[in-house]
Order: structure tokens, then C-alpha cells, then sequence
């Protein structure tokens, strides 16, 4: 029974570990993806003023 349940924590450790590790990847796509339409904007607007003058 004691094996059981040292085990049964074991495994929810593994599981919040799993957890944690997906939620840091998402937050660092979210933050590329954010990254990457805010450098498109400036590039965007910025030509988009030269192409004015």
C-alpha cells in the first residue's frame, strides 16, 4: 500500500513537472508569435512612410 501511493505522488510530480514544462512552451511561442507580428508592423509602417516620401 505504501508503494502504491509513494508511487501515485511520483506520478502526480511527473504530471505537474509535464504541466509546467508545456505552459513555459506555449508563453515562448506566444512570445515569438508576438514578436514577430510586432516586427512585421514596424517593417510594414516603415516602408510604408518611405514609399510616401
Amino acid at each position: 500500500m505504501e508503494k502504491e501511493a509513494k508511487q501515485m505522488i511520483d506520478l502526480k510530480r511527473n504530471l505537474f513537472k509535464i504541466d509546467v514544462r508545456a505552459q513555459k512552451d506555449e508563453e515562448k511561442v506566444f512570445m515569438r508569435t508576438a514578436c514577430i507580428n510586432l516586427c512585421g508592423f514596424f517593417i510594414e509602417s516603415f516602408f510604408s512612410v518611405i514609399i510616401k516620401l
